[in-house]
C-alpha cells in the first residue's frame, strides 16, 4: 500500500493508521498481560478492533490485495476479544 501510494497526504494517512493500530495492540498486550486487567483490555479491545478496520479501509484505497490480507488479523483480534470477554465473564464477574 505504501508504495502503491503515490500522494504525500494518503502516505501520511496510512502511517498514522498503522501507528495508531500499533498502539492499541500493544496497549492491550500490556493492559491484558502486563497489568493483568482484562476488564480493561476488554474496553480497549473494541478500540483495537475498529482501528484493524480503519486500517483495512484506508489500504484499500491503495492497495485492495493488501487490505484483504489484513483479514486474518481482524479475525484473530476478534477471537482474542471472544477470549477476553470469557476470562473477564468467568473470573471477574460475580
Amino acid at each position: 500500500a505504501w508504495l502503491a501510494e503515490r500522494s504525500a497526504p494518503q502516505r501520511l494517512r496510512l502511517l498514522l493508521a498503522f501507528g495508531a493500530n500499533g498502539t492499541f495492540n500493544v496497549l492491550w498486550s500490556w493492559l491484558f498481560f502486563r497489568w493483568r486487567r482484562p476488564d480493561w483490555a476488554l474496553a480497549e479491545v473494541v478500540v483495537f478492533w475498529l482501528s484493524i478496520v480503519v486500517l483495512m479501509l484506508i489500504v484499500q484505497r491503495s492497495d485492495r490485495l493488501a487490505s484483504l490480507l489484513l483479514a486474518p488479523y481482524l479475525a484473530w483480534v476478534t477471537f482474542a476479544a471472544a477470549l477476553n470477554a470469557a476470562v473477564v465473564r468467568l473470573n471477574l464477574l460475580p
